[in-house]
């Protein structure tokens, strides 16, 4: 990165240029020029143009494409502002999302970090069926909890699969 003069340089190489630096190849080229131009777009939104979370069903618009099909267990969880605006997305966990592997520090990490005042939390169920666990409620619960020592609102936990989705709220699933 010094080669460059630090991340700025960094972000304006060329394609060839980073191709020609040591133990960069082809992958790890376009890996970090993708991360340079998803922080580049990411920084374009102005406040007013990033989604607002109004429903579990805007959650699922968002989620449900990308994560309905996925052959494993994804827990991300999607930061939002005082307006409910989308602050960001993060994947937290993937394989077997179960309680006794889910931390409330990973959970919270990001939110913490940006100051967000609220997250919802979306995973999918590879089974295709959307119905939530006694598992998935057990965890809802924890997560709540966490979240109120660190005046951060779960709003919700949505699940998502190929024959759709259910939100936890809505059915008071761990939503006391």
């Amino acid at each position: 990165m010094s080669q460059f003069g630090g991340l700025s340089g960094l972000a304006r190489a060329s394609y060839d240029e980073l191709c020609s630096v040591h133990g960069f190849g082809d992958a790890k080229t376009t890996q970090v020029k993708a991360a340079f131009e998803l922080g580049k777009r990411a920084l374009s939104l102005h406040e007013n143009e990033r989604p607002t979370v109004h429903s579990p069903q805007d959650v699922a618009n968002l989620l449900q494409g990308e994560m309905a099909f996925l052959e494993q267990e994804h827990l991300r969880v999607v930061l939002l502002n005082t307006r409910n605006r989308i602050q960001s997305i993060h994947e937290v966990y993937k394989g077997n999302v179960n309680s006794a592997v889910i931390r409330a520090g990973e959970i919270f990490r990001e939110a913490v970090r940006s100051n967000a005042p609220a997250v919802i939390l979306a995973h999918n169920h590879p089974s295709g069926d959307p119905a939530p666990s006694d598992e998935d409620v057990q965890i809802t619960r924890r997560i709540i909890d966490a979240g109120k020592l660190l005046d951060i609102e779960v709003l919700d936990h949505v699940v998502l699969a190929q024959r759709g989705f259910v939100s936890l709220k809505e059915r008071k699933l761990g939503f006391d």
